[in-house]
This record gives C-alpha cells, sequence and structure tokens, in this order.
C-alpha cells in the first residue's frame, strides 16, 4: 500500500530521516511535528509542522483537527500524542526503549537481568524519573488498542548509534585516537555486552511496525541482530582508523568514566519475535555500522566534542595514565614468582 498520510512526531533525530525516507520511497505523503531547533535532509518534499510535541495543548492545536493512516512517535510525550490521535490515526507506532525492562539499567557489575530480555518481560514502573513512565505509556497505547481507538505498535529502542547521534560510546576511543593517546583504561576488560541499533536498521524495524498487518497490537524489541562487546566496538574502530591506541583492561570502579560502553551491565534484547513476524533484516551489519560511525565521527570530531563531551570519557587523561600505571603495578606485584 502507498500514498498513506504519514505523521512522524520528530524526525528529525538520529533515526528520524531513515524512517521518513522509508516511507517517501513509498509514495507516501509524510508530515514531521517537531520543535524547529534541528533539520535535516530528506529524500523528497516533507511538511514541517513546528510546536511542542511534549505540551498537550500544543500537540492538540496542531494536529488534532487532522487525520493520518499512520503516526509514529519517535519523541514527545507519548500519553499526550496517543489521546490527541485517538480516532485520527488508523496506526500509532510508539517508541519507547530497553530501560523499561526492570533491571536494565544497572551499571556493571550490578546487573543481574536475565538475558536475552523478551517483550514480555517484567517492566519497571516504580521509577520517579522517565523510565518510569515508560511501562505506563506503553499500557495506555494497548488500552486505546483494545478500545478502537487505532491499531497500537510498541517499538522499543536500545542503544541509538550512527551519523550524527549525541549519545556516541564510539566518540571514547575516536577522541582518544584523535588526540593521539597511546592507551586507555578498559572497563572490565570491556566484556560487557549492550544491545545498539544502527539508526538505518532502527528505521527499517519502525516501517515494518508502521505497515505489516502482522504488527497491530505488538510490542518489538529493536536493534542489531548481532551484539558486539564493547572491547569488540573498541578494536573494530582502532583497526577501522589504524590506530595504535592500546586497551588495558582495568576493573570498572577504578576507571569509572574512561569508556561508558564498557561501564554497562550485560544486557541482550530478544529480536526473535521482530524477525519472525515481521521478517525483520539487518540492513547493516553491527560491525560495518561501527566502522561508518567511527569514520564520520572521526571527520566531524567538532561533533562528538560539542554535542556529548562525557561519552568521550569523565576521566582526564592524567587520571586514566595514573590508573593504568597503578594498576600494571598492582598486577606485577600479584603475578606469581618462579
Amino acid at each position: 500500500m502507498s500514498g498513506r498520510r504519514v505523521l512522524v512526531v520528530g524526525g528529525t533525530g538520529p533515526s528520524g530521516p531513515p524512517i521518513v525516507n522509508n516511507f517517501l520511497r513509498d509514495g507516501d505523503t509524510v508530515a514531521i511535528y517537531h520543535s524547529g531547533a534541528h533539520e535535516a535532509d530528506f529524500a523528497g518534499p516533507v511538511e514541517h509542522i513546528h510546536g511542542d510535541p511534549r505540551d498537550p495543548a500544543d500537540i492538540q492545536a496542531q494536529i488534532g483537527a487532522r487525520e493520518w493512516d499512520v503516526a509514529v512517535c519517535t519523541s514527545g510525550r507519548l500519553r499526550a500524542l496517543a489521546t490527541t490521535l485517538a480516532r485520527r490515526t488508523r496506526r500509532l507506532v510508539g517508541i519507547t526503549g530497553q530501560p523499561v525492562y526492570l533491571g536494565a539499567v544497572s551499571p556493571t557489575p550490578g546487573g543481574r537481568i536475565a538475558i536475552p530480555v523478551p517483550e514480555d518481560a517484567p517492566r519497571q514502573y516504580d521509577a520517579s524519573d522517565y523510565t518510569g513512565k515508560v511501562a505506563a505509556g506503553e499500557d495506555q497505547l494497548f488500552e486505546q488498542h483494545g478500545r478502537g481507538d487505532f491499531e497500537a505498535v510498541i517499538v522499543r529502542y536500545p542503544g541509538v548509534f550512527g551519523p550524527r547521534c549525541a549519545l556516541a560510546h564510539e566518540w571514547a576511543i575516536v577522541k582518544r585516537i584523535v588526540d593521539d593517546r597511546a592507551h586507555m583504561a578498559l572497563p572490565h576488560d570491556g566484556l560487557a555486552c549492550f544491545p545498539s541499533g544502527y539508526t538505518e536498521n532502527l528505521a527499517h524495524l519502525v516501517y515494518l511496525a508502521a505497515t505489516r498487518n502482522e504488527a497491530a497490537g505488538e510490542a518489538f524489541n529493536s536493534g542489531d541482530s548481532r551484539v558486539m562487546s564493547a572491547a569488540a566496538v573498541a578494536e573494530a574502530i582502532i583497526d577501522e582508523l589504524g590506530g595504535s591506541l592500546e586497551l588495558v583492561g582495568v576493573p570498572a570502579p577504578l576507571c569509572r568514566g574512561s569508556y561508558p560502553l564498557a561501564e554497562k551491565s550485560n544486557l541482550v534484547l530478544d529480536l526473535s519475535k521482530a524477525r519472525s513476524l515481521l521478517g525483520y533484516r539487518d540492513q547493516v551489519d553491527v560491525e560495518a555500522a561501527t566502522r561508518l560511525t567511527a569514520r564520520w565521527l572521526f571527520e566531524n570530531p567538532e561533533f562528538g566534542a560539542t554535542v556529548n563531551p562525557n561519552f568521550g570519557g569523565r576521566l582526564s587523561y592524567d587520571a586514566e595514565d595514573g590508573v593504568i600505571a597503578a594498576w600494571r603495578k598492582a598486577e606485577a606485584g600479584l603475578a606469581p614468582r618462579a
């Protein structure tokens, strides 16, 4: 089916342009509702509705009198958007994230969540911040689905990466190569495995969730089919950029802030539902996507330095040198004597 009227709330974030472009390639008419603070290039003409998708009154004023075939909510206040879009869209795809799962956000080595995590795993409701509101928003969408307000679909994002992603874990490695560092403290030998989603892969799954009949009333984990360890990510980046950065394994409590990705607890999302029900397959392999992202960050170093410098590591280089020296001294003292 083509010629649909599609609303994308957000649309200019990392996965927004490929989501929009997938619909444009189908011949759909697309409007994006966003703040206007950031713009993006698309593969065709797109209507821009500027406003505040977090303000219920603005949501009603901007989109409350129009009808859509598909609405994809990548940002904004999901419950307010769903309330306004009731009976005004045939299908609503709500983007949430893996923090909805109970126990999914503990730093290493405290995490104890069983993996891989399926869509029916326990979700958390008691957190005081954003993560505590995600499950309630999902529940509202499915309640509205049951009432016939629209066909509801939930897509739960993992960690998003790719060019122009503000939360660029890869920048910790790229920055040290740019700065010609000799070594980096690698928390827990980089053994942590954390789910990622390259922007093109996430956009493809969102498109399937928005267009496949089988998706109605379902929640889907999303992300790359393979999960690389933090060490494997670092090694791929070093190889891609021809760096000589030495990775020195150090217990995470001693080097907090050196490489945020390696400080996360092991977490793997079960993607079998998206693969079997929607026919999802990666558009870009995770290692190739990691190399593409690293190359883009290397060629645009001002992005990582200004958008989110903490993902380059909160541990100063002087402190890192001290930690590595102390740890090597401790290891030498613990080595068995001949």
